[in-house]
């Protein structure tokens, strides 16, 4: 009997979500044969049955982890994060790596985002990436391109990696600078290598006054390459980043920006993506669900009511409801580029961290957040950036000063921010969207 009830409430569910996403059912159906579908399946069933539907919702367990995998690195590129260069002294072990992918595992995590660092650059890298998958979960790799040679994509390929995620931050003298090093003929040369495989390619650029007037450019580029995507980085000052913090973009130019990508969605045979969770909101006026930085889905139109359901469903930033970052000594963090340790994986009760951590509730309670972004009438749908909250003021429920709609907030910063210095080598000025 039970199994008949579950059976029932699953079809149930089947059916309105392939009808609110407007996707097949066939196709959902296909996709559950992955052992990371069905796992990220079971997390919204169980976050609904913990927390009943909430909008936006908390899936049971993260669905997905980004884990720095290492702080190696043969690049050093001004926004870094990580301010990688040489792997830490308490990196862990491959024996504590394997535990962690266990540890991930018994809690319902669908999916590892390998990132760095740069993650090829450690020896055990397809050991452990071979564990996540006989684990039943999939991963991906964030990488800077330089390393993936032909061998390397084919055991990328064979190892059951799904997507490869490579940073171009501008055209061949952009992207040097911004890199500091020679890099961009490797590059483009490992970008064609992973386009040959069956892995889904796509294409990353953090958007600062250094490239923004490159960015139609790079997205011809992506798509004369065959990419199939362009992601959009939202930059974020941490980490190195903060050297060149008056080199972000203004609100108004984040706004001009999303609505470019945005209006271009199915006229380009690539998918246009952002991490900036005003895309969400932005992407409604266009007819399309934004599934934060994964996916876009076209909505018909008139099915406001579904469209609203869905944006507010899926939330905007995902940070402690959708997914954790995992750090190269094993600390967990709420996202990559917010550096605030809630606890270590190989010490603390992964799942208690999950639902009981101080900040992760934070990041949750929305009502609670700070400026307009505690008020705004698209606060479940987007949230703000919350890691721009807290680099520009500590506070993980201030308001974004990325968004037009917190402009007193941008004003409290604008005066901190240095000039943007007028180096030869940078181009500072319009966007080229108009």
């Amino acid at each position: 009997m039970g199994d008949k009830l579950g059976s029932f409430i699953l079809k149930l569910f089947f059916k309105g979500i392939t009808k609110r996403l407007g996707i097949d059912e066939e196709r959902i159906k296909e996709q559950l044969r992955f052992g990371y579908w069905r796992r990220g399946l079971a997390s919204v069933l169980e976050g609904i049955a913990l927390k009943g539907v909430e909008r936006p919702f908390t899936a049971s367990a993260p669905f997905l982890i980004v884990w720095n995998f290492t702080d190696a690195c043969n690049l050093h590129c001004k926004h870094c994060y990580q301010r990688a260069d040489k792997p830490k002294p308490d990196e862990l072990s491959t024996e504590d790596a394997l535990r962690a992918v266990d540890i991930m595992a018994d809690a319902g995590v669908a999916y590892i985002a390998f990132s760095g660092g740069e993650s090829l650059m450690r020896p055990d890298f397809f050991e452990v990436a071979k564990s996540v998958v006989e684990h039943d979960m999939g991963y991906s790799l964030a990488t800077n391109g330089t390393l993936l040679t032909r061998e390397n994509v084919k055991r990328l390929e064979e190892s059951g990696c799904d997507f490869v995620q490579i940073s171009l931050d501008g055209l061949r003298e952009t992207h040097n600078r911004f890199r500091g090093i020679d890099c961009y003929d490797r590059v483009i040369e490992g970008i064609k290598n992973a386009v040959e495989s069956r892995m889904a390619v796509g294409i990353a650029t953090c958007v600062t006054r250094y490239n923004i007037h490159e960015v139609d450019a790079l997205i011809d580029l992506a798509e004369k390459l065959g990419a199939d995507q362009f992601i959009h980085y939202n930059f974020i000052p941490t980490g190195r980043g903060r050297e060149i913090i008056e080199m972000d973009i203004t609100p108004d130019e984040r706004e001009d920006l999303l609505n470019h990508l945005a209006s271009q969605i199915g006229s380009r045979r690539l998918i246009l993506l952002s991490t900036a969770p005003q895309y969400s909101r932005v992407c409604l006026g266009y007819g399309y669900v934004s599934l934060t930085h994964f996916d876009t889905v076209g909505q018909q139109l008139g099915k406001s009511e579904e469209v609203g359901f869905l944006a507010e469903f899926i939330g905007g930033c995902g940070a402690g409801r959708l997914y954790m970052a995992l750090q190269p000594n094993g600390d967990l963090t709420p996202c990559v580029f917010i550096p605030i340790r809630i606890g270590n994986i190989l010490v603390d009760d992964f799942v208690d961290l999950w639902w009981n951590s101080e900040v992760l509730n934070k990041l949750r309670d929305r009502k609670s957040f700070k400026g307009y972004c505690g008020r705004c009438p698209w606060r479940e749908v987007c949230g703000g950036c919350r890691a721009r909250a807290y680099a520009y003021f500590g506070d993980v429920q201030e308001a974004d000063p990325g968004c037009p709609l917190n402009m007193d907030r941008w004003r409290m910063i604008e005066g901190r921010i240095p000039s943007p210095r007028l180096e030869a080598e940078v181009k500072v000025g319009g966007d080229g969207f108009d």
